[in-house]
């Protein structure tokens, strides 16, 4: 603010004018150095000090003219100028406010300040002293006053930007704006209206309603800055805007009235329907018009509502059906932002009609096609029930629910699922809404399962908003075993944590004592004992230590007491069977004690759940809380509770023995170490007598494997399986104690079962490594121990041990595989070479299994299925050694020679998928040994080993091929990576030729069985030979060789190279095959195949026909040649 009162006395001026002449050295001494002193000179001296301060003036208008040109060179007179203009100005405010009389030489001075000095002077404090002098002289109606108040608009207009007083003084000199009429200045003017600090101030807003009564150039001018600021004003500038354009509105003539609602206020609607939008909404200016059409809409004043509404309703109408989703969904908006349930701008019937018409758009949109349209109209629709939920029909709002539990159900959309339930979060408000939603909400139930993490957190949160604001338990909105399913199979970690809080508010909805709580665990483990064990888990987030260990120690006490019943119930069921077996004459008694028993035993099963639960829950609470159970690093309050339940452990063991909850008991030994157990020793025992049990599902085993290895004990595994095992396949040995061909075999099939299902466990890649480490003497005595199955197998294989049990043999088959595989788990360099071991098993099998398959008929392989289930388990370890290159190459070696001799047998074809899967892996294998220097893998074994599997295939029918092969897909995948690898290693030609020919020939054998079959049964005539259907296997090899062109060049060298060294058979059907390539091959293919034939044709005419069917073949070939080189 400008200072008025203490002005600084400044003697620079003083000491100009005392140097002037005498007189004015006595005005100079009369005003004594202060300018407020001014009201004491006379007329004639103020004239005369005026006269002398004009010559100043004077001289500062020369100076900013010499200085505009060499600014540096005046700049200590500019300085001092500066001084004497604010002394000046100073002086002339208090002239024309102390001084009635104002002297014609004053006007002179302030035109001076207004044109010369407020257009040059840069000190920012004198600009604003001036512009004050001259708002003064304006608002004191002086003479002359539009002459010196335009630069002072125009500085006010620019400093308005920034400074709220300028805002207020601008305001106060309103009446001259109108003076303004260059473009440029009304321009800066009406930008006023983008400046927060115009807006932020009444004066402000003032201002600007008075520039919408200067006329129509200033109201458009006003509304097309307003929308420029639209695009980034923040939203709570927005309501004063509108406020602007209401009040300009009410209190325009009804020429601008009109003006303003055609130009500006239809400008606005216009827009804010057509505003850009894409799937994350508006952008900033639709967003920005919609909010500043509600707050024209929101009025208080009624005929201004009436009057949005009615400029709104053609436009809302047209859009609400335009083809663009969009569009659609800005009309939306606007039609619950123009269109209130508490509509009364007509008489009630119209009224009650015009809202039945929306309730009617509103269903419509709300199953508009478009999920988007669907979505916004949700969400505005929440927004108007929130605020007027008792002015609408509760039938109309039952069906939109409806219509809205038809989007939880069926929309695809996830974010409009969401958007559901926070809607309805909104609108749950106690005392008006609750009633019906309350009634309606347990048919979302089903939204629990939910995938959507979005959605279930919308759902959630509603469900907590019904427990906290009204009293509602979420299970009576969603089950309870809806809930503990969700919690039984989530993966997500939020939901899970959501639904472990919700769980703990029904478990502590009685209060947090332990019998309470245990209670309710017991109920809901009885619906779900997952979802129970999971919370249990998961406690830490609810549960306090403290509070978990009062728990543990409660539920032992229970256990206890629950267990003291349970022999009595034993003696019950051992006795039911005596209770019932009553004369017949007694039929009553009869039906009374089978309906008692039926009750003791569901009792006696309730039981067993129970204690079933508290057992689980105390596994579950132990590993929740307690995270080092596995290097037994533990605190003191977490050590005094784990000798707790030791105690009490072994105890339940032995009652719960034979229960079906023996594994939950077995699983809570691995929790605790085994150094807390008084008596360890037969702790173990009685494990490992549970292990040893026939009976013992795989579950208690697994449990008592996994309590052992966590208490190091592998060795005492290991040494109960061999001793089962042993047992199971007993051998009655000879005088010599060693196993030969004259011991007998004694099988104990439940034993040899169990045995096996130990050994697959403790072979899981959890235990291996601590296995290989740790006990790898132990685990290779028992591998040599598991020998005996040869011999065993031997003697089956000679029908010596009369097994007809399907399920021993399968058992010895697995036991068998087992075995083999436990050759690549025990390699320890200079202890155990896994390589020399595999090959001498494969020796074994070459020397002992594959005669036998030799003598098998292909059709009734079903009654050797030992052999040949044998055989496969070691061809899928050898797959597995090929993969992993934990493999040698004289292994692979091995390993081919094997596939050799068994493809070669009459039953070969039955290998034939293992054979695919086994020379893909050795190309691979092959590729790698490559890179270490042995190219022989690919250059010798890998062509042999596809030889013999192609020779393999031309042996067999089609239905053979389907059956064994799986339709010969694997054989073009086949190709394409042997032609990977050798062009990634070799990339030799002749490698490539060498494949091409296998294939080639193997199709050219097969059509020549086809071929002898069809000239031996039937005379030779054109049409029989041109259209010879290729076999299968032919088609199957010839799609793959010749469709292709790399394949097919190949092909064609093949033909040349070899054509003339084929049998007369294989050559016509070479030639019936170039016959098909003919018909869709280019010109220089169709030239070179030319020339092959005419090589054929030459070659068999030199020989000699024998015999009919010799001359059958001549007769064929002379047909397919003379049909080849006619094309």
């Amino acid at each position: 603010m400008l200072r008025q009162r203490e002005l600084p006395r400044d003697r620079v001026l003083f000491r100009i004018l005392k140097n002037k002449s005498p007189t004015v050295s006595n005005i100079c001494e009369k005003l004594n150095y202060n300018v407020k002193n001014v009201v004491l000179l006379s007329e004639d001296e103020l004239c005369e000090l005026w006269q002398h301060v004009k010559t100043i003036l004077l001289k500062a208008q020369k100076l900013y003219t010499q200085a505009s040109n060499n600014k540096g060179k005046y700049l200590r007179e500019l300085n001092v100028m500066v001084k004497l203009i604010h002394t000046i100005t100073s002086m002339a405010l208090e002239t024309i406010v102390q001084r009635m009389f104002v002297p014609n030489i004053l006007l002179q001075n302030i035109m001076l300040l207004h044109s010369v000095v407020l257009l040059n002077v840069k000190d920012e404090q004198i600009k604003n002293e001036i512009s004050y002098l001259l708002e003064k002289w304006w608002m004191l109606n002086m003479i002359w006053k539009e002459k010196v108040i335009i630069n002072a608009l125009r500085y006010l207009i620019q400093s308005c930007k920034s400074s709220l007083q300028h805002v207020k003084r601008l305001y106060e000199i309103r009446s001259a704006i109108t003076l303004l009429k260059c473009a440029e200045d009304i321009q800066e003017l009406l930008k006023l209206v983008r400046e927060k600090t115009v807006m932020s101030l009444e004066e402000g807003r003032m201002l600007i309603l008075h520039l919408f009564t200067l006329g129509e150039q200033y109201i458009l001018g006003i509304h097309n800055n307003i929308r420029v600021v639209l695009q980034n004003i923040g939203h709570n500038y927005i309501a004063a805007y509108a406020d602007l354009y209401i009040i300009a509105w009410l209190n325009a003539t009804e020429k601008l009235k009109k003006f303003i609602v055609e130009n500006c206020l239809y400008n606005i609607i216009f827009h804010c329907f057509r505003a850009y939008r894409d799937s994350a909404g508006r952008g900033k200016l639709g967003k920005n018009l919609l909010s500043l059409l509600t707050a024209i809409h929101n009025n208080k004043q009624q005929v201004a509502r009436s009057m949005i509404h009615n400029q709104c309703k053609p436009l809302l109408w047209k859009h609400l059906k335009a083809p663009g989703s969009f569009i659609r969904c800005n009309a939306v908006e606007i039609l619950f932002v123009t269109n209130s349930v508490q509509y009364t701008y007509a008489s009630k019937d119209r009224n009650k009609i015009y809202l039945q018409k929306c309730y009617k758009i509103i269903t419509d949109l709300l199953k508009d096609s478009d999920f988007e349209v669907c979505n916004v109209t949700m969400n505005e629709l929440f927004k108007m029930l929130e605020k007027y939920w008792t002015f609408v029909p509760r039938n109309i709002i039952r069906d939109w629910l409806n219509i809205l539990l038809h989007y939880t159900k069926n929309a695809n959309n996830s974010k409009i699922r969401a958007n559901v339930f926070i809607g309805l979060t909104r609108i749950l408000i106690k005392e008006r809404s609750r009633r019906m939603l309350i009634d309606f909400l347990p048919n979302f139930a089903n939204s629990i399962y939910d995938e959507d993490k979005a959605v279930l957190e919308a759902l959630i949160k509603l469900l907590w908003h019904v427990q906290n604001q009204l009293g509602i338990p979420f299970w009576n909105i969603i089950p309870l075993t809806y809930v503990l399913d969700r919690l039984e199979t989530t993966q997500d970690i939020f939901l899970l944590q959501e639904l472990i809080k919700l769980i703990w508010l029904r478990i502590s909805l009685n209060g947090t004592h332990c019998d309470k709580i245990i209670d309710e665990l017991a109920y809901i483990g009885t619906n779900n004992i997952n979802a129970i064990r999971r919370f249990c888990f998961h406690s830490k987030l609810v549960i306090s230590w403290n509070t978990s260990t009062k728990l543990i120690e409660t539920l032992l006490v229970m256990i206890k007491e629950e267990i003291k019943c349970l022999p009595l119930m034993k003696l019950l069921n051992k006795n039911c069977n005596k209770k019932i077996k009553i004369d017949n004459k007694r039929s009553k008694y009869i039906n009374d004690s089978l309906n008692n028993w039926n009750k003791n035993l569901d009792n006696y099963k309730d039981n067993y759940k129970d204690v079933h639960i508290y057992i689980d829950v105390i596994a579950m609470l132990l590993i929740g809380n307690i995270k080092n159970t596995k290097e037994e690093k533990f605190y003191k309050e977490e050590m005094n509770i784990l000798r707790v339940i030791a105690h009490a452990l072994p105890e339940f063991f032995k009652y719960l023995r034979e229960t079906p909850i023996n594994e939950s008991v077995i699983f809570l030994f691995s929790l605790i170490p085994s150094r807390l157990f008084f008596n360890k020793i037969e702790v173990i025992e009685m494990l490992v007598q549970e292990l040893c049990n026939p009976n013992a599902p795989d579950d208690t085993i697994l449990s008592v494997i996994h309590v052992l290895m966590k208490w190091n004990k592998g060795d005492t595994i290991l040494f109960a399986l061999t001793n089962i095992f042993t047992e199971s396949l007993n051998i009655s040995l000879n005088n010599q104690h060693v196993i030969n061909n004259t011991d007998v075999f004694q099988i104990n099939e439940k034993g040899l079962e169990l045995s096996l299902r130990i050994l697959k466990h403790l072979l899981h890649d959890e235990y291996q490594s601590v296995l290989m480490n740790k006990y790898h003497k132990d685990i290779l005595k028992f591998w040599k121990n598991l020998y005996r199955l040869r011999s065993f197998i031997e003697k089956e294989l000679n029908n010596e041990c009369n097994i007809k049990s399907l399920i021993s043999k399968d058992i010895i088959v697995q036991f068998f595989k087992e075995y083999i595989s436990m050759i690549s788990i025990l390699y320890k360099k200079d202890i155990f070479e896994a390589s020399d071991q595999f090959s001498e098993i494969l020796l074994w099998i070459r020397r002992t299994i594959i005669p036998h398959i030799s003598q098998i008929d292909i059709n009734t392989i079903e009654n050797h299925q030992t052999c040949i289930n044998i055989i496969r388990s070691t061809f899928d370890i050898s797959n597995y050694l090929l993969e992993e290159y934990n493999s040698t190459s004289k292994l692979c070696c091995d390993i081919v020679l094997l596939y050799c001799s068994c493809l070669s047998s009459t039953i070969g074809i039955v290998f034939m998928n293992n054979a695919f899967d086994a020379i893909t892996m050795l190309l691979d294998f092959s590729k790698m040994a490559y890179k270490k220097q042995e190219p022989s893998l690919l250059e010798i074994i890998v062509p042999n080993f596809a030889c013999v599997m192609m020779v393999t295939l031309t042996k067999y029918d089609q239905d053979k091929l389907f059956k064994y092969t799986n339709n010969l897909k694997l054989l073009n995948g086949l190709t394409e990576k042997y032609f990977t690898i050798i062009k990634n290693t070799f990339d030799s030609q002749s490698l490539y030729l060498s494949y091409i020919t296998i294939m080639f020939n193997a199709a050219i054998n097969s059509i020549s069985t086809e071929i002898t079959h069809m000239l031996q049964c039937s005379c030779v005539t054109e049409e029989k030979i041109l259209i010879t259907q290729f076999p299968y296997l032919a088609k199957k090899i010839l799609k793959i060789i010749l469709n292709k062109r790399k394949y097919q060049k190949l092909s064609i060298q093949v033909l040349t190279k070899t054509i003339t060294n084929y049998t007369k058979i294989d050559m016509l059907s070479a030639l019936i095959v170039i016959y098909k390539i003919l018909k869709s091959t280019d010109k220089t293919t169709i030239n070179r195949l030319k020339n092959v034939t005419l090589a054929a044709k030459e070659h068999y005419q030199k020989q000699s026909c024998n015999n009919c069917f010799d001359r059958n073949i001549n007769d064929a070939m002379n047909i397919v040649i003379n049909a080849i080189l006619k094309q």
